[in-house]
């Protein structure tokens, strides 16, 4: 059992495309037979709980964090699923734009289908943050495209300002941060040792030179999956940002969510923030839905992480 620390504190759906949908998801998981679907009510309640994007605002601290960072601003976007998303690019813009993020990530699973090609600029041209945008894969990115197509949606994401790391890393000597991207743990493209390659070759080649008083990098990790810890527990991070689990995207009230699709949600740990086997990580509840176009008790989100140096627990503020 792995340890932890508590947290401080417009598409249109037919009521035949939705039954359609959950009927695929029933055969799945029995529980929900005990759900009254058919009623009128239960869909409105679901189609309005896709929409219901919250800002979760998260202050972090760290006793020997890198003073280039005081005050700095992660935003973090997960599992957007443009298929089936109904949040409007502008909704999104707003946001962000709102919090003036000095860096902004994406932890997977934008697209699902080739068709969703032709909707990355309208949903992420528009976004900027100080000191850049990355993004990494998840399983959904890789589901249903060629390696001729996929290396097409790289290409998207470059012409557009964002930086892809496929186990590899970035290193800002201004900021003293390392951004450490891994591949979909999911799918099995995760290769966390050779993601953490650069930080180790430039850590063992400018050891001589550190003295005691120099602060070691901050090093920021991208996963769309949480089943990627062990190994980065093993190599070491500040913060590891996640997605994939939805939050469970239907959690009937009192009970734990139907679904997680990770190690760690089967344990409970399917969504905020957690410290486990020693690694602060956040495990985000994502803006869109994947099987079934519905949220039920688990609204989509936007997170923003601000860097302080201190020994505070971490505060949150939800809105």
């Amino acid at each position: 059992m792995p340890d932890k620390r508590p947290p401080s504190l417009t598409n249109n759906i037919s009521r035949r495309n939705f039954f359609r949908g959950i009927g695929g998801f029933i055969a799945n998981h029995w529980l929900l037979t005990s759900l009254p679907l058919g009623g009128v009510g239960i869909l409105g309640y679901a189609r309005h709980e896709t929409l219901a994007l919250k800002e979760e605002h998260w202050e972090l601290f760290y006793p020997n964090l890198p003073a280039s960072l005081e005050g700095k601003t992660i935003c973090q976007l997960s599992d957007l699923h443009l298929e089936s998303l109904r949040i409007s690019p502008e909704t999104i813009e707003e946001i962000v734009i709102a919090q003036k993020p000095d860096l902004l990530v994406i932890t997977g699973d934008i697209i699902s289908t080739r068709t969703d090609l032709d909707k990355l600029e309208s949903y992420l041209g528009r976004l900027t943050a100080t000191y850049g945008k990355y993004v990494v894969m998840g399983n959904n990115d890789y589901r249903n495209l060629s390696h001729t197509l996929f290396k097409r949606y790289l290409m998207q994401f470059q012409h557009l300002g964002w930086t892809t790391l496929l186990n590899d890393a970035y290193f800002f000597s201004s900021l003293n941060l390392w951004i450490i991207g891994v591949d979909d743990p999911a799918t099995a493209h995760d290769d966390v040792d050779l993601a953490y390659q650069k930080v180790f070759s430039s850590s063992s080649s400018s050891s001589s030179s550190l003295s005691s008083l120099d602060t070691p990098p901050f090093r920021l990790v991208l996963a769309h999956s949480t089943d990627c810890l062990d190994d980065v527990a093993k190599n070491g991070a500040e913060l590891l940002l996640a997605g994939h689990t939805h939050g469970g995207q239907v959690r009937l009230p009192g009970l734990q969510p139907l679904i997680t699709n990770t190690y760690l949600g089967d344990l409970g740990f399917y969504e905020g923030y957690h410290v486990v086997n020693g690694i602060p990580l956040y495990i985000n509840r994502g803006i869109g839905e994947s099987l079934i176009p519905l949220r039920f008790n688990v609204p989509p989100e936007i997170a923003f992480f601000t860097l302080h140096r201190g020994d505070s627990l971490p505060r949150h503020q939800s809105s």
